[in-house]
């Protein structure tokens, strides 16, 4: 039952709810899962939910009128995705994909604002995730502008290394043309910036990455 999972119950959306409100409520969400790369909603279409990301993840899109296509963000479990449709609008900004498949609560979108105008508290914390998008889409320009794209991925490599750690060996979270989309890179850019950091150290096989010296990569960053 969705009354039932954690992250619903724990999500920023509800945050300064009573706990029975946020229950009942959560038992109202629909529960879909998408397969890998399938499409949740299309940009341009007629809203009808908001969503929760419960498994998985889920990459954002943005297009041209020349059909091209660019990721935008990526959603990971607890996200809160289409919530800016609380302050109005009727039709979704961007495209949503399933990413290596996930798990998705989807909540009636006038289910949704007929609960934040019982609760105003909801209509905080909807703002409160609209200045984070905001924020991390305006530290994603300024990566964009200052970092070349080695450097960009070098900078989230970092982010993967313990504080303490010499050297580190971890998987990356989703495919690496995810990771692209994430990073706001081509495919074939990523593939050259990993090629260009086996200098500082960072061998990649799949998903296993491999960073012998994090004083070096820290050093490409």
């Amino acid at each position: 039952m969705p009354a039932t999972n954690s992250l619903l119950l724990q999500s920023e959306l509800f945050e300064g709810l009573e706990q029975a409100i946020v229950q009942k409520f959560a038992a109202t969400a629909e529960l879909r899962t998408f397969a890998p790369d399938e499409k949740i909603i299309a940009e341009g279409q007629e809203a009808s939910s908001v969503y929760c990301v419960i498994s998985g993840f889920v990459r954002l899109s943005k297009s041209e009128s020349s059909g091209r296509e660019a990721d935008v963000y990526v959603c990971e479990p607890g996200d809160i995705f289409g919530e800016y449709l609380l302050s109005g609008g009727g039709s979704y900004a961007y495209s949503a994909w399933s990413a290596d498949g996930a798990e998705v609560a989807l909540f009636e979108l006038a289910d949704l604002r007929a609960l934040a105008d019982r609760h105003p508290v909801l209509h905080r914390n909807v703002t409160r995730i609209m200045a984070r998008h905001l924020l991390g889409a305006m530290d994603c320009i300024a990566g964009d502008r200052l970092h070349t794209a080695a450097q960009r991925v070098a900078n989230y490599l970092m982010s993967r290394c313990p504080a303490s750690a010499s050297q580190v060996t971890f998987r990356l979270p989703y495919r690496k043309r995810i990771l692209a989309g994430k990073l706001g890179l081509a495919p074939e850019a990523l593939s050259r910036a990993f090629a260009a950091l086996a200098a500082s150290g960072v061998e990649v096989s799949g998903k296993a990455v491999q960073v012998d010296s994090v004083d070096l990569l820290r050093k490409a960053c």
